[in-house]
């Protein structure tokens, strides 16, 4: 009962929310004037107008729905600007249920075969021209190609396939099946709450307000983004007033909160894991990775150098997700690493890790897994990675990046990724036991080695206002907003 009261208030409050952006959204159209010498403080009231100053690791290519990068953490930095601009037919809420966005309804016949979308009515480009169901099938075919058979009737749009459908909701909000338009100028146009207005390809991104959005103008007037920041830069910046939203590293929480900083910290949505490239895999003893495998003291990396953020991962996937990460061992067994160690004849040659030395916290971690691996036996060397370099005996250490809720999505992608074996498995898993079996199949390979489910880390302004993201990371900007700084009174001190 306490889980459904909650989720009441929730709903209530984005009603009232929306209720209020309509109210405002009208009168601000009317050129009205609020009247701001009420009771209410206007610093804990929405308030339309300021730019919100953002900065990112992360350099963004291109706002490009078609040219998301295939590195999965790359594509979740580039989906957060491109999810500004760019809608899509379903979304996920906070609970990971699929709600209406562009799709203003939908319905789907016995067989869950066919699916019929009716399109929010009146709904625009940002280039002024109506949202149809044919530039929406034009937009899918792009990001789906030919696994639907789509069509319009007339103002719904028909989804079909010879396969039962039952999950296609959660597909359409999982993929990056995002809707466009492709202007005269080669340009796109979307149908978000943000809209471009300033572009520096890899450098800056300044996003402006949709008047017409169908969920109620933004109440922020703009968003600027910085990118390339580095996370000593930005927490620099933070601390000058020259940025309002950052991302931290585990080390840096407490530094941000004496600051003033509010803290967001995601579910675990990123897996650090070593990983053994192709060309190296046949040239290695498998009892050597087992070794390693057993050797590296997780729960350490956790609580040390993550500061117990995220949680230790014996698996590919985390609890939150799978149900079933438990199962898998993640608990150093130096005793048995020794052993496997002892029986390999001759002794193994020394290895080399190596870490994206723009990663903050992966050359600490890659040290650590150095110094466990020696207390077996097994020599393990630290360096920085150097693009295009040979693979010869170095090992890797990744992040990965959750792209999906869905885990047998997110064991095909893995799969794919980590080149190991027959993603398909994981993906025609349908039972919890069956995608336990897949994953449990990717894992004996000891291809790849999981260490820790990482979280992601925001610095937050104390003057943004209603900042609501979801668990697994994804922005919701259309309804946050900036307080008016408290003035000081004329003896220097707050009112």
């Amino acid at each position: 009962m306490k889980r459904i009261a909650l989720r009441f208030r929730v709903a209530n409050s984005m009603c009232w929310l929306r209720g209020v952006k309509a109210i405002l959204s009208v009168l601000l159209t009317a050129g009205l004037a609020l009247d701001t010498s009420t009771t209410a403080s206007a610093t804990t009231r929405p308030r339309y107008g300021s730019t919100l100053r953002i900065e990112i690791r992360a350099r963004v290519d291109a706002l490009d729905p078609r040219e998301i990068p295939d590195n999965s953490v790359a594509a979740a930095s580039t989906e957060k600007l491109i999810s500004l601009v760019f809608e899509k037919l379903v979304r996920l809420d906070i609970t990971g249920r699929p709600q209406p966005q562009l799709a203003h309804s939908w319905q789907a016949d016995a067989a869950k075969r066919r699916w019929e979308f009716r399109l929010r009515p009146n709904e625009k480009f940002h280039d002024g021209t109506p949202l149809a169901p044919a530039s929406v099938v034009a937009a899918l075919q792009h990001q789906l190609g030919n696994e639907f058979l789509m069509s319009v009737s007339g103002d719904m749009l028909v989804m079909e396939s010879k396969q039962p459908i039952p999950d296609l909701l959660e597909r359409l909000a999982s993929s990056r099946s995002y809707i466009f338009k492709i202007l005269r100028d080669g340009t796109l146009a979307g149908t978000g709450p943000f809209r471009v207005v300033g572009w520096q390809p890899r450098q800056r991104a300044v996003f402006a307000a949709n008047d017409g959005h169908w969920g109620g103008r933004p109440f922020l007037d703009k968003i600027e983004v910085q990118m390339g920041v580095n996370l000593a830069e930005q927490i620099v910046d933070f601390e000058l007033g020259k940025a309002d939203l950052i991302e931290l590293a585990p080390d840096q929480l407490r530094r941000a909160t004496q600051d003033g900083a509010r803290i967001w910290i995601s579910s675990p949505v990123e897996l650090l894991a070593i990983v053994t490239p192709g060309e190296v895999q046949p040239a290695l003893d498998a009892r050597i990775l087992q070794a390693l495998a057993h050797a590296v003291d997780r729960a350490a990396i956790q609580s040390v150098l993550l500061q117990k953020q995220g949680e230790v991962a014996g698996g590919l996937l985390p609890q939150w997700v799978s149900g079933y990460a438990f199962l898998f061992v993640a608990a150093a067994d130096v005793d048995r690493a020794r052993k496997l160690i002892a029986e390999i004849s001759p002794a193994p040659v020394p290895l080399v890790l190596e870490y994206d030395a723009a990663d903050s916290i992966a050359r600490t971690v890659a040290e650590r897994v150095a110094l466990d691996a020696s207390q077996v036996g097994l020599k393990l060397q630290v360096a920085a990675a150097v693009p295009g370099s040979p693979a010869g005996g170095r090992l890797r250490l990744v992040r990965a990046r959750l792209g999906s809720l869905r885990p047998r999505d997110l064991l095909a992608d893995l799969a794919e990724a980590f080149s190991l074996g027959n993603g398909r498995e994981g993906q025609e898993a349908v039972t919890p036991e069956e995608q336990y079996a897949a994953e449990k199949k990717m894992l004996d390979s000891y291809r790849v080695v999981p260490l820790v489910h990482v979280p992601e880390i925001c610095g937050l302004s104390p003057l943004l206002r209603n900042w609501m993201p979801t668990r697994w990371g994804e922005w919701r900007l259309e309804d946050a907003w900036l307080a008016l700084p408290e003035q000081p009174s004329a003896a220097g001190g707050k009112p």
